[in-house]
């Protein structure tokens, strides 16, 4: 097999699921130069004999099934083997579209920039978006699409800026665009193509409160206004309160019950 020119990260725990769709998404590619290299962390249901049978079944197809420290400690596994020139990460429940991956070796072409920013579909409608004025506020208006799926990265950016960060456990993505983003040295594209379907329902979409934790800490890093962060952080606690208050009172309510089980066995 010829060196690919992409490689998709996906990282995996017990998706057998959901994971045959994003395989058969990615056999229905209009591009054939491209690898997928999968992450998994020992599931323990179908997933890695799903993963045997496609790598037997397509010779782009890689694996490596271990223990790992999470989503982002898994995608940087997946990036130490990968052997694209570029990467884009997909979610075991996302799909790309049929043209994604020849419409992001097309916008490298036009442009060679180093990040490609592409629209992705979540539920009813389509995100993305290149927004660095709004920087001060958070990556996630900077960066109006997903992570997953919407955003091609040279590879070899992760040698000048580090990997993903073990200090942000649902939004490492965020501080390494920032970080990016904070170079003025890293050429970003925003491309009018979209590249797939986002699946709703992620971890980053329930926990409100440490995902207001991890932006503050990241604007708190990557800003030059700290004072202005600390507003906004406690202005966006007031606002997010009662979403907060509810989350916490069902993480609560979980853990009596699972408190009560256990006594009862």
């Amino acid at each position: 097999m010829k060196t690919p020119h992409i490689s998709v990260i996906t990282a995996t725990r017990n998706v057998e699921q959901t994971l045959p769709a994003l395989y058969d998404s990615l056999l229905k590619q209009s591009s054939e130069n491209f690898e997928w290299v999968v992450a998994d962390a020992q599931s323990n249901d179908g997933t890695v004999g799903l993963l045997r049978k496609f790598s037997h079944e397509s010779s782009w197809v890689r694996y490596i099934s271990e223990p790992d420290f999470g989503l982002y400690h898994a995608i940087n596994k997946g990036l130490a083997i990968a052997q694209g020139q570029y990467y884009v990460v997909a979610g075991a429940d996302d799909v790309f579209a049929r043209d994604a991956l020849l419409n992001y070796e097309r916008a490298v072409s036009q442009s060679n920039a180093d990040v490609i920013l592409a629209r992705v579909r979540r539920g009813g409608r389509v995100i993305g978006g290149f927004h660095p004025n709004k920087s001060w506020v958070g990556h996630s208006k900077v960066f109006a699409g997903s992570h997953s799926l919407g955003m091609l990265f040279r590879r070899a950016l992760h040698l000048r800026f580090g990997y993903y960060s073990p200090r942000f456990p649902l939004l490492a993505d965020g501080y390494f665009l920032k970080n990016l983003l904070a170079s003025n040295s890293v050429e970003f594209m925003d491309a009018d193509f979209i590249s797939g379907r986002f699946a709703e329902g992620g971890v980053t979409t329930v926990s409100k409160l440490q995902i207001l934790a991890e932006t503050w800490q990241i604007q708190m890093m990557t800003e030059p206004l700290p004072a202005l962060q600390m507003i906004l952080f406690i202005g966006k606690l007031i606002v997010r309160y009662p979403a907060i208050a509810r989350e916490l009172l069902r993480a609560k309510k979980a853990k009596i019950a699972h408190t009560l089980t256990s006594e009862r066995d």
